[in-house]
Formats: structure tokens, C-alpha cells, sequence
């Protein structure tokens, strides 16, 4: 019986993908657990498919699902997740890092041993690295608080609590058959993960650290790729996440979301090259009006760094383009 499935979704990776799922398969698991691959090669054409099935074909704990086009990761992981047969889910990236005990631990949190499962527990929320181009490493932080359940978990996720990546979080299967993978270019992660936890019963933290995310240069949280419809698709979500879980609608948490994940990227999106200048302007137009003073007032008060950008947003346009540049920490 599998009872991890790691989802690995590829697309014209074949540098990195083909090592690691031979990392991912030096996991150390509990006695007389077994664990599984899945690659979904999502359309590539650089070599990464056929590389991919020819480690696929040497150990029978790599499933290989192949999709005839690119339809992005969501989708992707969505099939992966249709494909595994383990009890739990986690989702890597192919060009990142983790520790060989990551698996184990994350089922420890989890509360499962040879012959025991707490069915409670749904989702398990764990420590990562993240490690930017500019070199050091910071760390993404679990809460402290305990078990909580999946609506009191919805609430940490808008106000920061519990961060919006897949990779440092261990999923029930049955749990992610439940909800939907909204097909957002960027911060599809966040939308799954404000799905999935309303949807948990339980939600267990623990410290250890599981991923090491490795920020490089063209991955899509670093490119200049046009964000506003992807941005809509995840606010769409992420309220929606909200309602079902019962956060109210005037709970300040929601207001603090929309601010933050929503206009403050959308200030970076409509700043970063990718849109003409009227374009760039109409967004900003419509961010401004959006942000607000009080949306300023409410991050400075929460003394977050991002009151920079929101401050930028109303900025003249030219000191808008001085202070903007490649090397601007106001886009990193």
C-alpha cells in the first residue's frame, strides 16, 4: 500500500527533473510505508518527457503521466493528484532542494506510525528555506500555535500566518479530490492551499523544515509575465475559500488579504515592464483607488515593509520610473 504520493509536475526542466525524482526517491519513511512518484510531464519539448520515462521505466515507484500540451502547472498538479494512490500528498518542484527526512516528518506531524492514522488530520503546515539569487536564506515559519482547525486555519492564511506554498504542506488525497485547482499563471499555490483548508478538518503545524526553495532567474515568481487576470482568478478563490470556512465578510483579515496577496501585486505586476505605458497607468489608476490612504495607514500600523509599494503606487510616474529598476528591492 502507497501512503505518500509526492506530485512532481515538469515543463521543460530536463537540467534538474530527472535527479530529482532520483532525490525524492532516498526518502526515509516509517517501517512498511511505501511512497510514490508521480511526474507529470505537462507538454515539454526540450528532452524532459523522455528523460523522465527512462527513470520512470527503472523503479516501479515512479508512475509517468505524459500530457499531449502544456496546460499549465495547476492542471498538472490537478492530474497528479487523479494519478497517485497514496493516503497523503506533496507537492515539489523540480528545481529546488529538501532534506531526506522531509516525508517522514511531515507524517509525524501528522500523527501517522506503522498500524496509525489520526483521520482527523487533514493537512499538515511545516518550516522551509527560502533561499533568493541575491544568496542568504530566510525562513518561512509554520505557526506556534497547535492544531487548529481548517476555518481557524483559513484566517492565518489571509493575514500571513500560514503562507501560501504547496511545498512545505502535506495534503489528505481525498482532500484535494474535494477542491478545485483554479488555472492562475501566478499564486496558484495560494488559491489550493486557501481551498484546501477550508475544506480541513484539522490542521497540524510543526517546525521542522521540509523544502528549500531556490529563487531563479525566469521562474515565474521572478518574471515580468503580465499578472491581473491570474491575480483576479486567486482573489476569486481565495473569498471564495474564505465564505465557505465562515470568515465574515467584515473581518479585518479579509480587508488585510485583498491588500496585500491582491493590490500590492497587482502595484508590482503593473510596475514591472511587462504592460505599455497606458496600460501600466489605467492599473495603477485603478490600485490607487483601491489601496487608498487607509490601505497605507493599516501596513504601516502592522509596520509590514510592503507600505514601500503602496506608497510607490501613488507616486508621480516619474518618480516611479527612478526608483524603479532591475535591481529594485520595491519588485524583489
Amino acid at each position: 500500500m502507497v501512503l505518500v504520493s509526492v506530485v512532481l509536475p515538469v515543463y521543460n526542466d530536463v537540467d534538474h527533473a530527472p535527479s530529482a525524482v532520483t532525490r525524492l526517491l532516498r526518502q526515509r519513511l516509517p517501517a512498511e510505508t511505501r511512497l510514490e512518484v508521480v511526474v507529470v510531464d505537462d507538454g515539454s519539448s526540450d528532452g524532459s518527457a523522455q528523460a523522465l520515462q527512462l527513470v520512470a521505466a527503472q523503479d516501479d515507484r515512479i508512475s509517468f503521466v505524459r500530457q499531449s500540451e502544456n496546460s499549465g502547472v495547476a492542471r498538472a498538479r490537478r492530474r497528479g493528484v487523479e494519478t497517485a494512490k497514496g493516503e497523503w500528498v506533496w507537492f515539489v518542484d523540480s528545481d529546488d532542494e529538501w532534506p531526506d527526512d522531509a516525508v517522514g516528518n511531515l507524517l509525524a506531524a501528522a500523527g501517522v506510525t506503522p498500524g496509525r492514522d489520526d483521520d482527523t488530520v487533514d493537512m499538515v503546515v511545516a518550516d522551509a528555506e527560502l533561499v533568493p539569487m541575491t544568496g542568504g536564506v530566510r525562513r518561512i515559519s509554520s505557526p506556534r500555535s497547535g492544531r487548529v482547525t481548517g476555518s481557524a486555519a483559513v484566517e492565518m492564511l489571509l493575514t500571513g500566518d500560514i503562507t501560501g506554498h504547496l511545498w512545505n504542506k502535506l495534503f489528505r488525497r481525498r482532500l484535494l479530490l474535494q477542491v478545485e485547482f483554479p488555472p492562475a499563471h501566478v499564486q496558484s499555490d495560494l488559491a489550493l492551499v486557501a481551498g484546501a483548508l477550508s475544506e480541513a478538518r484539522v490542521v497540524v503545524p510543526t517546525s521542522a523544515v521540509v523544502y528549500r526553495y531556490l529563487k531563479r532567474a525566469g521562474s515565474v515568481i521572478t518574471s515580468s509575465s503580465r499578472r491581473a487576470e491570474s491575480l483576479a482568478v486567486v482573489e476569486r478563490s481565495v473569498l471564495g475559500a474564505a465564505r465557505r470556512a465562515g470568515v465574515a465578510e467584515d473581518n479585518p483579515a479579509l480587508a488585510y488579504f485583498c491588500l496585500r496577496y491582491i493590490a500590492l501585486s497587482g502595484v508590482k505586476d503593473a510596475l514591472g515592464g511587462a504592460y505599455d505605458e497606458a496600460t501600466s497607468r489605467s492599473l495603477l489608476r485603478s490600485l490607487r483607488r483601491r489601496i487608498g490612504v487607509r490601505g497605507v495607514v493599516t501596513l504601516a500600523r502592522r509596520r509590514d515593509k510592503r507600505v514601500a509599494l503602496a506608497v510607490l503606487a501613488h507616486a508621480p510616474r516619474p518618480v516611479q520610473v527612478r526608483l524603479l529598476n532591475p535591481s529594485s528591492r520595491l519588485l524583489a
